[in-house]
């Protein structure tokens, strides 16, 4: 079997998520009167169904090791730091369990997060009731700042987040849709979750104010046992184009429902799945032409602040250490802890988290996913990050590669190709 086409395996990333937090940024014996250790919390779905979103990890933090050795520079002094990793397991419920330990037993001076808005918001409405500064990222804006009952006029005092809104996104698939001559009939399928409740909302004025007619079944709980009344309206609408945000094992149900069913639209978009390609390699040619967003590519105008890395740098390295195939997610995991890492070294009072959430607040931080500016929104306590559109076509190097077919709002980045349509085996 070739190993570029081995599913994420679970155990071996929570072993090297466990061995890098422990070892790979090991607390410094400082001397007396040396700064104290700064201590950061990491949360994460290692395991369980959104278990994808950390395949990266192990490599950022080896390169935050190799690049600061465990000693910050904080205002004319090195500053000794900890990681403090913690598995979310892909529950909300843990991951607000864990964020709570972090924050009284290990007393984190300021707290991370990321993958979909079932991590971020729970961890991130902990810090806010603690007092405890908080960055996120990976968590569409939507979802974060309303999922959290957030209110425009108002904002929040401890957490802040970076990431693409469903209105930018939005924007970018229909830019793709036009193109393959769609009938605008869209299905989505939208769960019961904080991602769902949110699209279902923002997503479908969108859409129709561009003259698509959505195809909403409602909302479903997950793990989701079958798709069969969804597929079902999907082809009695005629809906050639299809829309699902789904954790990776739910999406593999309704995608096998759909063969059987001989439902084929001419365009899908498997938010959640598509974005990682342990997500898309086990589907093979049945992958061919799947449309996604665009977060991150090595082909992105953007640089590191942390290490001084283009983007084609970043994944190069990435693929050279892993011998994998470099996602747009590796771009995420680096910033988070690359803004993290400004954050703290403009912090005027360490010792004081109002200090430590006023440099949070001021980030101007071109970062290697773009400017990440909180001041400039769409809403409080975000900032957005530009998508533009791929779709996996057969690779040279690896088996399925993304292609950049749409970049009207990031022209920088260069075209691959065009958008093309499913072909299902034709």
């Amino acid at each position: 079997m070739n190993t570029h086409c081995r599913q994420l395996g679970r155990r071996p990333i929570l072993k090297s998520l466990a061995v890098a937090a422990a070892t790979g940024l090991p607390l410094a014996r400082p001397a007396i009167a040396a700064p104290r250790t700064l201590r950061i919390g990491l949360i994460m779905p290692m395991t369980g169904s959104l278990a994808l979103f950390t395949e990266h990890v192990p490599f950022v933090l080896d390169q935050v090791r190799r690049t600061y050795g465990g000693m910050l520079p904080i205002n004319g002094a090195n500053h000794p730091f900890q990681i403090l990793a913690k598995d979310s397991q892909s529950n909300p419920n843990r991951a607000s369990e864990v964020a709570l330990d972090l924050i009284l037993k290990d007393k984190v001076d300021i707290m991370c997060a990321f993958a979909t808005p079932e991590t971020v918001n729970p961890v991130s409405d902990q810090c806010e009731a603690n007092g405890v500064p908080c960055l996120t990222n990976d968590a569409p804006l939507e979802p974060y700042f309303f999922g959290r009952h957030g209110d425009p006029k108002k904002g929040f005092d401890w957490t802040y987040n970076f990431f693409f809104s469903a209105g930018q996104v939005v924007g970018t698939f229909i830019s793709v849709w036009d193109r393959l001559s769609v009938t605008k009939h869209l299905g989505v399928l939208w769960a019961n979750d904080t991602d769902g409740n949110a699209f279902a909302q923002v997503m479908p004025p969108i859409f129709q104010k561009a003259g698509f007619t959505v195809v909403d079944p409602g909302r479903f709980d997950l793990p989701a046992s079958n798709f069969n009344a969804q597929i079902a309206a999907f082809k009695s609408a005629n809906a050639d184009a299809a829309l699902a945000v789904l954790p990776s094992p739910d999406f593999t149900t309704f995608w096998n429902e759909a063969a059987r069913q001989a439902y084929r639209p001419r365009v899908v978009t498997p938010g959640k799945v598509g974005e990682f390609p342990p997500g898309v390699y086990p589907y093979g040619d049945r992958a061919i032409n799947f449309a996604v967003e665009v977060w991150w590519s090595r082909f992105h105008p953007y640089s590191s602040t942390m290490t001084g890395q283009s983007c084609a740098e970043l994944a190069d390295e990435y693929e050279k250490a892993s011998n994998r195939q470099a996602s747009m997610a590796l771009g995420f995991r680096h910033s988070l802890l690359e803004v993290c890492f400004d954050v703290l070294k403009r912090t005027q009072d360490l010792d004081k988290p109002e200090s430590i959430r006023d440099a949070l607040r001021t980030t101007d931080c071109k970062s290697i996913v773009g400017p990440i500016n909180f001041s400039k929104g769409p809403f409080p306590n975000t900032a957005e990050t530009l998508v533009v559109a791929g779709q996996w076509r057969k690779g040279k190097k690896w088996p399925l590669e993304l292609v950049i077919v749409d970049n009207k709002d990031v022209p920088e980045v260069p075209l691959g190709g065009h958008p093309e349509p499913m072909t299902y085996g034709s």
